[in-house]
């Protein structure tokens, strides 16, 4: 068929408009690089073929290479594999399209055009729904697994239509082949196939038997608990009957069984590919997964705990409500924020929709209905239950629910498919109704239900209106936090340095960099949460450069946590693995290879080194010289190499310039930009240039959105910087009388320490008080009057209540009067209703003599709260009784 008569056909007209719409917006906020969380690992093992973390999803990492590699030309590798989510999410946003469509139909088979309407509607709003958004345009697994199991359903619907014909298996034949296969997506692919089995159950002219669907049932089910539970007792148990089921069935000519159940082992070969590759020893290997013994561990997932939905971790009323808030805020459409407003607005449109589609499914599109409603409950409430969140989760957990959001848009399409066929007129017979041949005459619709059919399509499409805060939310076009975080950990590190990494966010980006970008491959980074295990402790040995360790592989093997109790003080604790591991590589890096560990690692992970550790900016030194307070030192020289000279803040402050790190690198006599320079001069004792510097101008980036997880780590910026700035203040306090010189250096630098430190975030604890000292000290009360201003409002009552009086009296003991006012005024603005501001800036002029000042600010008390200030009338009368005194010189100095 010519590909303009294919596209005559609405339906097919439709789906691509859709998939385009869905492909543009996601392109459109794609980010050039990798995001937080596991993104880092995929995008790398996908350029390396590597394994990530269980249970290993081989399928994507070998479709992101051809991703990787047919993209090359256009795009970088980051960009190639988040765009191959931004792809397949689109496809399934085609594929739900078709859904809504298709079953609508089926409910009101005299609807005309209606169920296209709907279908558009449940589409769009799956497509700004949040959490499909955020997977849909960063390297994750769930986008491609929506796609899987969008399919799949579709292909359910596609088999019912011919489930009496002679060849109708060979379509379950696909469906099964698929469910092997999208387990290398993502295991909850396989979620999917109890709402098919319903179908299948529920559909009368079948031609597979009833023993066969049960049979092939019971060996899915026997799969999906081998990778819940470490028994392969039952997994060989099961597989044995099974397979000697499929085959003497096969003898009787009965071979779906068989066939079946081969298709699904062919899907699931794919994890061969790990079993090849492991052995291979990529630079990423998790679990190395070399024997079937350890590939089944993998997609049990035995490396993390074993999950007990019967012991509840926390109130199962707060549970259903963790799921529930999650869903409600998918679907925001209106930029109504997140109060009352904005959840009535999404209760009474897309809920309201979506519970209604699902009453008119299952009221008239059954047994089609029966399948989405299954898979909707397993993949929220049920799913929901078995994973069992605590009320302490380390992130947000509304991926896991990606499935049970993509179902309600269904039903959310299906709700306006039927509320517009309620509107056109009384309802016709539904389809499971209608006799063989029969095809309804479509209604007439009428002009008022377009307009409502138009309204319904054009409010899931609102987060597309220019300042629409979905779409500020979801872009990462200019989202480069991760990596920058990344860059300068690394750049700021001695060469040949062993880093000490916590989690996700502060190891799966430096892989990134050093496998993909080939940064800094110099340093090894150990994963604290990784180095309990002996497999990552073995690879961490044979890298290049090798991982400093006496212990032999066979110690490593056989090491064990044990319970230590100190002999002198009785204390009880823990002894882990990484434990002997972290002290064995410090010992036997002592003098060889530079240790640090990143400022991210909390300190109950470190606590037996944490006073022997020296703050440098994204990391600690590991020094060997225990402190006397018991905390880290500080060498803020060097604080201030790295956070003033080296690194770079492009992705999170909006005043930066790239020639600020060249000229750093050219004054100091040092390159690390790329694979092959050369960044052994940063080690060892020296003093650091930062005169002639371009300065560092702006603040913290408003134009792109920062998740708490990204607040959080930017957060280490300031952290840093108030450390090196408070320890110049220190140093500057304890000069002797005499050195003038030396006082105002230190003060410069602890000025420009809490400059950039403000910059980043004006109100973080500590620098709201210090940094406008330091800047009336300095002969620059503005700037400390701007800062303070800027923090107006934005901390918490209680300390801008301690923290002004103590800035302004500074600014007046300095008779910095101009500042003062300039500030209170603002104040003023900004808070007209609020009296201290008023007394706060009487009290500027009366101490700088203006009486004219005192009056106007009497004047605009009594307009705004009706009465004189008696406080003030006294002070102002004691004033006008001072200017007859023989010490009124003062006057209007400074004012």
């Amino acid at each position: 068929m010519p590909a303009a008569d294919w596209l005559r056909k609405p339906t097919n007209l439709i789906s691509v408009g859709v998939f385009a719409l869905a492909l543009v917006v996601y392109g459109f906020t794609l980010p050039a690089t990798l995001s937080f969380w596991d993104c880092g690992e995929y995008i790398t093992t996908s350029h390396i073929l590597g394994i990530p973390h269980q249970p290993g999803t081989p399928l994507y990492v070998l479709v992101g290479r051809c991703f990787d590699i047919v993209l090359s030309p256009l795009m970088n590798t980051a960009q190639a594999v988040n765009f191959m989510s931004a792809f397949f999410s689109a496809l399934a946003i085609m594929f739900i399209y078709l859904i809504i469509k298709d079953i609508g139909r089926r409910a009101d088979p005299d609807a005309s055009w209606l169920p296209h309407a709907g279908g558009v509607v449940g589409a769009l709003f799956l497509l700004f729904s949040a959490t499909y958004w955020n997977n849909a345009i960063e390297a994750e697994v769930y986008g491609l697994a929506a796609f899987m199991i969008s399919c799949l359903t579709w292909l359910a619907l596609r088999w019912y239509d011919i489930s009496d014909t002679k060849h109708s298996n060979r379509l379950l034949y696909l469906v099964i082949y698929l469910l092997g296969l999208g387990v290398g997506f993502h295991l909850g692919t396989l979620l999917v196939y109890p709402g098919i089995f319903v179908l299948i159950l529920l559909t009368g002219r079948r031609r597979l038997e009833l023993f066969d669907l049960l049979a092939l049932s019971f060996g899915l089910a026997l799969f999906l608990l081998s990778t819940m539970i470490n028994d392969d007792f039952v997994l060989t148990g099961g597989m044995i009957v099974l397979l000697s089921l499929a085959v003497v069935r096969s003898f009787s000519g009965k071979h779906f069984l068989l066939v079946s159940t081969g298709v699904f082992l062919l899907g699931l070969s794919v994890h061969l590919f790990m079993l090849t590759r492991a052995g291979l020893d990529p630079a990423i290997n998790q679990s190395q997964p070399d024997n079937f013994a350890t590939l089944m561990s993998v997609l049990r997932r035995e490396q993390y705990p074993p999950i007990d939905p019967l012991v509840r971790k926390a109130d199962l009323w707060w549970q259903i409500q963790y799921y529930y808030n999650y869903l409600l805020d998918q679907f925001t459409f209106l930029d109504l924020g997140s109060g009352h407003a904005g959840r009535l607005a999404v209760i009474f449109g897309p809920i309201f929709l979506g519970l209604l589609g699902m009453i008119h499914a299952v009221w008239r599109a059954r047994p089609w209905a029966w399948m989405l409603l299954v898979n909707y409950l397993i993949n929220a409430d049920i799913l929901n239950f078995y994973l069992n969140f605590s009320d302490h989760e380390v992130r947000e957990r509304d991926y896991f629910f990606f499935a049970g959001f993509l179902f309600f848009a269904v039903f959310i399409g299906l709700g306006a498919a039927a509320l517009l066929r309620y509107l056109a007129g009384p309802l016709g017979r539904a389809g499971r109704q209608l006799g063989p041949g029969d095809r309804p005459a479509p209604i007439r619709v009428k002009a008022t239900v377009a307009v409502v059919a138009g309204l319904l399509i054009v409010l899931p499409a609102l987060p597309l209106a220019p300042g629409h805060a979905k779409w500020f939310e979801h872009d990462r076009t200019d989202n480069a936090v991760a990596r920058e975080y990344a860059w300068n950990l690394m750049a700021g590190l001695d060469p040949d340095s062993i880093v000490f990494t916590n989690g996700d966010n502060d190891t799966f980006p430096l892989w990134y960099l050093q496998e993909v970008e080939g940064f800094r491959r110099d340093v090894t980074v150990v994963n604290l949460a990784l180095i309990n295990l002996p497999w990552y402790i073995k690879q961490l040995k044979r890298a290049d450069p090798p991982l400093p360790c006496s212990y032999t592989d066979e110690e490593v093997e056989k090491m064990r946590a044990i319970r230590y109790e100190d002999p002198d003080t009785g204390r009880q604790e823990t002894i882990y693995v990484k434990d002997y591991m972290v002290h064995n590589i410090i010992e036997q890096s002592l003098g060889r290879r530079p240790v640090f560990f990143a400022v991210t690692i909390p300190q109950e992970n470190m606590h037996r080194y944490f006073d022997m550790l020296q703050m440098e900016g994204l990391a600690y030194r590991f020094t060997g010289k225990r402190n006397a307070d018991g905390l880290p030192s500080v060498d803020p020289d060097r604080m201030m190499a790295n956070l003033y000279g080296l690194y770079g803040y492009s992705a999170s402050l909006d005043g930066d310039d790239a020639r600020r790190r060249e000229e750093f690198e050219r004054l100091n006599g040092i390159g690390i930009r790329g694979e092959d320079s050369d960044s052994r001069q940063l080690l060892g004792e020296r003093t650091w240039r930062l005169d002639g510097l371009p300065e560092l101008t702006g603040a913290h980036r408003e134009d792109v959105y920062f998740d708490q997880n990204a607040e959080n780590l930017l957060g280490n910026y300031p952290a840093g910087l108030i450390r090196a700035g408070y320890d110049y203040l220190l140093r500057a306090e304890n000069t002797s009388s005499g050195e003038e010189a030396a006082y105002d250096e230190l003060l410069a630098k602890s000025e420009a320490a809490f400059h950039l430190a403000a910059a980043f975030d004006p109100t973080f604890p500590m620098l709201t008080d210090l940094y406008p000292m330091v800047m009336i000290t300095r002969g620059k009360a503005d700037v400390a009057a701007a800062h303070m201003l800027r923090i107006h409002g934005r901390i918490p009552p209680e300390d801008e209540q301690t923290v002004v009086p103590q800035v302004l009296n500074s600014m007046l003991r300095y008779r910095e009067f101009a500042a003062a006012r300039s500030w209170m005024e603002g104040v003023i603005r900004e808070s007209p209703d609020d009296p201290r501001g008023y007394l706060h800036l009487f009290n500027v002029h009366r101490l700088a003599g203006d009486v004219l000042g005192c009056r106007e600010v009497m004047a605009d008390w009594t307009s705004r709260f009706g009465a004189p200030n008696e406080e003030m009338a006294s002070m102002l009368l004691e004033l006008l009784e001072s200017e007859t005194s023989p010490d009124t010189g003062a006057g209007e100095e400074g004012s």
